[in-house]
């Protein structure tokens, strides 16, 4: 798929992550899911400090 911003084509770069479908519940009779992502990096970033006080 091309796209046009402002005259420019570009080609969208989508990442390709693995997802999973978990079902979670039924709500007013339709069946709930959601999506989870197989590999999800939790990167918490090192001294990160909100209002001087050290962010766990």
């Amino acid at each position: 798929m091309s796209l046009k911003y402002r005259g420019v084509d570009y080609e969208p770069a989508t990442p390709q992550v693995a997802i999973s479908e978990e079902v979670i519940g039924r709500y007013r009779g339709a069946v709930a899911t959601r999506h989870v992502a197989k590999q999800a990096k939790a990167d918490h970033p090192q001294g990160l400090k909100y209002r001087g006080a050290a962010v766990r």
